[in-house]
């Protein structure tokens, strides 16, 4: 018969292996989750081996009280190492996932549970057994725990730290699961010390290459690695996650900022690619700047994106534009950046007058353009009812001709009215808008053309119209751009809404481009064009 001393170490061993089995079979059900969703894989292994131990672990609560404790032990023990084995297996299946991988899962979920989260970091601890933490597996941790202990702000929708009272609650029962010694109250305020360091430099950084040149992210990411088990220290771990979410808001909001300068800086590489000489090993380089723009877009719109990324492609701009530009001989008079950094964010009575500003003043980028219709375009739309619906207002005998889109038409009401919106994306829909009304009368025009210049491409029209279609290029990098920020916001019917008007001005911009650039292939090499 088991005394009640056997039997209290009996029940401890038991919760402590239900504690394992939880954090373990939760562990498995996040991989099997990102293994569908991200990497397209469907095996289980383990799902019939948690669900024997579950029925296991069952029968013997039921069995506690009873008065054969070898009995009791002994399935225990075998419990124990079913588990065991099933936490190395998991523990190495997860080695093989980069951190990014859990990053991209966790980010494609918009909601998920506190206590789910917590488990994962449980499995973490439980399979670490000591020794010097591996950096991968903290920064999982690290982006699980700044997870956990960030939550939304109901009047700014600023992120923001959640009930200090209880993190602390939870970092401390993480704190005492992994027994470790604890340190003096020295070695806590000077770790503490280092990291509000951190985070008060990182508030005075205003811009991303100065943030970049500081090495204020490796230098934070290599303190935290160098913690190893003090990282779970409770007054540590509140001060770190605090820094973690200083250095998330400063980089996306410093990217906001600058954001428009990056996608100038990178499409005057698109635009100037099309106006050099033929050059095999620059092509090569720009075919491989290109992909990495396509993968950076990818990033944005799953929030992935990085620091190094941006200064990545900062780089390699200012590696190819002066070449760029040195291989331009002349033969074409070089673009002026996108019509859509002339009008800056603003708000309250500044709203008004810019509207005002943006209605009357000529345009004084691609004037030339879009100037005649992009006036035209707002003339229209002026003078409808600023009460009826946008689906009405296009099928109406005087915007019909201009084949507007709804959406469209509230670019054009949320630029010039008295709410603050995005100005830069709505005075951008409007340009893209005259610029399909300049493509098609362009292909009216060139299609009209009766004489031996339909065949040689060499009228006055021609010319117009390779303009216009090298700066509907630019324009369609640009809706890519736009589509990636829209995906941020994870506003499915904007989403639906922009790809319609990007593929209409891909439409209209193919039709012309076929029409501009057939004389030129019907040319005996080495002719060119203006």
């Amino acid at each position: 018969m088991a005394t009640v001393q056997e039997l209290n170490v009996l029940h401890r061993r038991y919760a402590d292996l239900s504690h394992r089995f939880r954090a373990g079979w939760t562990f498995h059900q996040f991989l099997q989750s990102l293994g569908k969703s991200i990497l397209q894989r469907l095996e289980d292994a383990h799902s019939a081996a948690f669900q024997d131990l579950y029925t296991e672990l069952k029968e013997i609560s039921q069995s506690l009280n009873a008065v054969e404790g070898d009995r009791i032990r002994h399935r225990l023990d075998a419990v124990d190492h079913r588990l065991s084995e099933l936490m190395t297996a998991l523990d190495e299946e997860d080695t093989k996932l980069a951190p990014d991988l859990m990053r991209q899962f966790f980010r494609r979920i918009k909601t998920y549970d506190d206590k789910i989260l917590t488990q994962l970091v449980k499995f973490y601890i439980y399979v670490q057994r000591g020794g010097p933490w591996p950096p991968d597996r903290l920064d999982k941790v690290d982006f699980l725990l700044a997870r956990l202990s960030e939550v939304e702000d109901d009047r700014t929708g600023d992120l923001m730290l959640s009930d200090t009272p209880r993190l602390t609650e939870i970092y401390q029962g993480l704190w005492a699961m992994l027994g470790a010694e604890t340190p003096s109250r020295e070695v806590v305020e000077m770790y503490r010390r280092q990291i509000d360091a951190i985070r008060g430099e990182v508030a005075q950084m205003d811009t991303i290459d100065r943030l970049n040149e500081a090495g204020l992210v490796r230098v934070y990411r290599d303190m935290k690695h160098d913690l190893g088990a003090l990282y779970f220290h409770p007054e540590l771990l509140l001060s770190i996650q605090d820094t973690n979410l200083a250095f998330r808001s400063r980089i996306e909001r410093i990217y906001r900022q600058e954001e428009r300068r990056i996608v100038a800086e990178y499409q005057r590489v698109f635009e100037l690619e099309r106006e050099v000489p033929v050059d095999r090993e620059l092509d090569v380089e720009l075919g491989e700047f290109r992909q990495e723009i396509e993968r950076f877009e990818r990033k944005l719109q799953s929030q992935e994106f990085k620091l190094e990324d941006i200064a990545q492609i900062r780089q390699r701009v200012r590696e190819l534009l002066p070449r760029l530009t040195a291989a331009d001989h002349g033969r074409l008079e070089p673009r002026s950046q996108p019509l859509h950094h002339l009008v800056t964010p603003t708000t309250g009575e500044h709203i008004l007058n810019a509207s005002a500003q943006a209605a009357e003043a000529p345009l004084e980028q691609h004037e030339e353009v879009l100037g005649d219709g992009y006036r035209r375009l707002l003339d229209a739309l002026r003078e409808v009812n600023p009460e009826l619906a946008a689906e009405r207002v296009v099928l109406s005998p005087d915007i019909f001709p201009l084949r507007l889109e709804p959406r469209e038409v509230t670019a054009h009401r949320r630029l010039f009215g008295r709410k603050p919106c995005d100005r830069h994306l709505e005075q951008f829909l409007l340009e893209a808008a005259a610029l399909r009304i300049r493509l098609n009368e362009e292909a009216q025009e060139i299609s009209g053309i009766l004489d031996e210049t339909s065949m040689t491409g060499e009228s006055p029209a021609f010319v117009r119209a390779r303009a216009a279609a090298r700066l509907a290029d630019a324009y369609l990098w640009r809706f890519s751009h736009v589509m990636t920020q829209a995906g941020l916001q994870a506003d499915l019917s904007e989403i639906r809404q922009l790809e319609v008007l990007r593929m209409r001005l891909m439409r209209d911009y193919s039709g012309l481009w076929l029409l501009v650039w057939k004389p030129f292939f019907n040319r005996r090499p080495g002719t060119t064009l203006a």
